[in-house]
């Protein structure tokens, strides 16, 4: 398969890691980076961008984007981006895929072609760095095996980065019309967001929807897929699994930052949702790192 992927900027090639497949590369700093000037190119191919740290002056399109550590920022074939500004000791992995290739991967998995996403930050799945961590690994063997393991990652590295993606927007991403109804779910989804931590009843956000509280649970579960509560539940144990990572907090503070009233509604929660306990995933995450 003929592929046509993006070429790193030429002045970052020598500070860069580039770890290659058909239809895909992830390069990352091989140390910490130093932006010093503006600087700004485009490129055929989507790219996603995963901080390791807080870049607080990525540029998209002449806006600025606040990239959160921990969550991956699309950018759109031929969309203009770099940073606005210097921007000292940041890390972060770029996933670079040919848009045929990309097209064809969710094409197959999800019905899904063409596609333009919205330049947010979106919060990514620990399975995800977990095969990037691989792809990595893989890519500087020297065996038989080497290239058919490379193809398979990329594959699966496409449909995690798109399901991850699609968990959080495809309010906007799945055809819906964007219209009335979906600017009152996105400020209920904004507040969400913003207010995890808080009970967020379905009578407050009724209100800051402006429509009753029966219109809310249905329009919302017709443009999620999920209730309000349980649109809150997924921001909660998001971000409780970025604490977990980091391992400097211990999982009843977590528990209690993350909105839960006692550790057996966050484990069980939890472990719903992930499919694991927080302390196995916290244990998990140690070995991976």
């Amino acid at each position: 398969m003929e592929s046509s992927l993006p070429a790193p900027v030429i002045e970052f090639q020598p500070d860069i890691l580039m770890c290659e497949s058909v239809g895909m590369y992830i390069s990352l700093p091989k140390d910490d980076f130093t932006f010093f000037t503006r600087g700004s190119h485009k490129h055929q191919g989507y790219e996603f961008m995963l901080p390791i740290t807080d870049m607080p002056l990525v540029e998209i399109d002449n806006k600025d984007v606040y990239a959160r550590k921990y969550h991956v920022i699309p950018i759109n074939p031929m969309q203009e981006h770099g940073v606005s500004g210097r921007m000292e000791n940041v890390r972060f992995i770029n996933i670079l895929f040919d848009e045929d290739f990309f097209n064809r991967i969710i094409g197959d998995a999800f019905k899904q072609k063409n596609l333009l996403f919205r330049n947010e930050n979106y919060p990514v799945s620990m399975e995800l760095y977990s095969l990037i961590k691989i792809f990595i690994k893989e890519s500087t063997m020297n065996s038989p095996e080497r290239r058919i393991m490379l193809q398979n990652l990329s594959h699966t590295i496409a449909i995690l980065i798109f399901r991850d993606i699609k968990k959080e927007s495809n309010l906007f991403l799945l055809g819906k019309p964007f219209n009335a109804v979906t600017i009152k779910i996105k400020k209920v989804v904004d507040y969400i967001k913003e207010n995890y931590q808080k009970e967020c009843s379905l009578e407050e956000l009724s209100e800051i929807a402006g429509i009753s509280r029966f219109y809310l649970i249905r329009a919302f579960k017709d443009y999620l897929g999920k209730t309000p509560y349980d649109y809150l539940l997924d921001i909660r144990i998001e971000n409780a699994k970025q604490l977990l990572t980091k391992g400097n907090m211990s999982i009843t503070d977590i528990c209690h930052e993350c909105g839960f009233n006692n550790m057996s509604h966050f484990i069980r929660t939890f472990k719903k949702k992930a499919g694991i306990t927080p302390s196995i995933y916290k244990n998990f995450t140690k070995l991976e790192q």
